[in-house]
């Protein structure tokens, strides 16, 4: 294929993704972050052309997409080991012991529960079933366009699911994930409850291991996974989830590092 004819393909390549990825950010806002990646690679692809043609010309050309090209690649590999540690950590331990349940909050529609934070809901209470007498923390603060706090949706909701309303802690003042862990864990401990001991964080199957590198050492997180209804399963909506969550480990980058290194010395002492 003659260089100005492949060129001609990429332009057109860069275009097409660009205007799916707007597409897709303004015609369906949870899969927006999947419409940002499409705008991006379409740049991506639109640089790596011009390149191209520079490259014929010049040697700068030349080295400049040699850089690109080891950028991209080690780009890539890091998604995979994101994404694979993602889809490791999305699952339930339902084998170790806990000391108490903390529930990660997500959007409210007025007063009651968005569909990911009623499938938290629901896999809390199954959870719980065979655990009477744990303390449960629900997390999360008012938003800007909620009529109560995350934190006090789940408790009505609990409540009205036979959950003992003594049972249950509040905390209203986390905005993150990274505060609903801090912020639980606070509570937990004002409360007497041992800070030493395993504790189970409930959310959606692909938001596991970020909660698990939020929360650190020296207690151990146990992880229980909502899952989408069968019907979201395998949709746009769930890959764009996934996806979202490697980008999230990359940006905590240092922090998710430190986190797998202590996990694989763990497992290291534990079977040698």
């Amino acid at each position: 294929m003659k260089p100005t004819k492949k060129r001609g393909l990429l332009y057109i390549l860069a275009a097409v993704s660009v205007l799916f990825g707007i597409v897709l950010m303004t015609a369906w806002s949870a899969v927006r972050f999947t419409g940002l990646l499409f705008c991006l690679a379409g740049g991506v692809i639109l640089l790596w052309a011009v390149l191209d043609k520079w490259s014929e010309k010049k040697k700068a050309g030349l080295i400049a997409k040699r850089i690109l090209s080891v950028l991209l690649v080690l780009g890539l590999l890091l998604f995979v080991f994101l994404e694979a540690e993602v889809i490791r950590r999305a699952k339930t331990d339902s084998e170790t012991a806990v000391a108490g349940v903390i529930i990660l909050g997500a959007g409210i529609n007025g007063t009651e529960p968005s569909l990911s934070l009623r499938v938290r809901l629901e896999a809390a209470l199954e959870y719980i079933a065979d655990k009477p007498g744990i303390p449960i923390v629900v997390t999360g603060s008012q938003g800007p366009r909620e009529v109560i706090s995350e934190a006090e949706c789940m408790a009505n909701w609990l409540v009205a699911h036979g959950v003992p309303e003594e049972r249950i802690l509040v905390e209203d003042q986390a905005d993150n994930t990274e505060e609903n862990i801090a912020f639980s864990k606070a509570l937990l401990y004002e409360n007497g409850y041992d800070p030493l001991a395993n504790y189970a964080v409930v959310s959606n199957d692909y938001h596991l291991c970020r909660a698990a590198v939020y929360w650190g050492t020296p207690a151990y997180m146990v992880g229980v996974a909502a899952r989408m209804p069968d019907q979201y399963q395998y949709s746009l909506l769930t890959v764009n989830y996934y996806i979202r969550e490697a980008f999230g480990l990359a940006a905590e980058l240092p922090r998710f590092l430190a986190y797998y290194s202590n996990t694989m010395y763990q497992q290291y002492r534990y079977h040698s």
